[in-house]
């Protein structure tokens, strides 16, 4: 099963162009099952594009979008594609000026498994304001069905306390931790914040994170294959 996760400022590239298009190109070629996408348009400035409605035609995929801001004429937060059709909940997370969110959907047969349950998300960007939306959604991990992945922005490196803390409460796994391979900024990288994480019924078959100036950030890609769940606690 393979899985994307992208922040796509918009489809506001390193060139100050905006081109969905271009987004979409970036990814497509890896045919993933599931793409998770950060700051996606809807219908709003610049300029008035439907950028859930473009991304679902282009790659040809299910796009569930999460208005995290909500205007009269569109909004702004979370969106993932996929394959397969899914149980969507919309999460509201703790937040600071900027409304954050979870976007969960539970999918059936995707990618050779029967069922997974994914959240995208996209964190705030001071300290204190993680560290209640790392509580709030490793609530939503704990009472979600497994095998379970995250992914999104979360603004922080993985030695970041909100992140430690949302691994150590869930039991997630990082799969990029034994790469660090940095995210941001997609001209220049030199740190990680951009994750996919997973539950311990998972493992890590391939992790790539992708060149393209398309955004600030790159994407970052990994194939999951079903893995052993570890031994009962005595």
């Amino acid at each position: 099963m393979r899985i994307i996760t992208y922040n796509t400022r918009g489809s506001l590239g390193m060139d100050d162009v905006r081109s969905t298009q271009r987004i979409a190109e970036t990814v497509r070629p890896y045919s993933a099952d599931v793409i998770c996408f950060q700051e996606i348009y809807e219908r709003i400035p610049p300029p008035l594009e439907d950028q859930p409605a473009r991304l679902a035609s282009m790659l040809n995929r299910r796009f569930t979008f999460q208005r995290c801001l909500d205007f009269a004429f569109g909004g702004y937060g979370n969106g993932i594609a996929t394959t397969a059709a899914g149980e969507v909940f919309r999460h509201i997370l703790p937040s600071g000026k900027e409304q954050r969110g979870a976007l969960e959907i539970r999918l059936r047969h995707v990618g050779g498994l029967a069922s997974l349950t994914v959240f995208c998300t996209h964190w705030g960007l001071v300290d204190s304001e993680r560290m209640l939306q790392a509580e709030a959604l490793a609530n939503l991990v704990l009472a979600a069905p497994r095998p379970i992945v995250v992914a999104g922005d979360l603004n922080e490196t993985p030695a970041g306390q909100a992140v430690v803390d949302l691994l150590s409460r869930t039991g997630l796994i990082d799969s990029g931790a034994p790469f660090y391979r940095p995210t941001f900024i997609s001209n220049n990288p030199t740190v990680q914040i951009d994750y996919i994480l997973h539950s311990p019924d998972l493992r890590v078959a391939s992790f790539e994170v992708i060149r393209s100036e398309a955004s600030d950030h790159l994407p970052v890609m990994v194939d999951l294959v079903p893995g052993a769940l570890p031994p009962p606690k005595r």
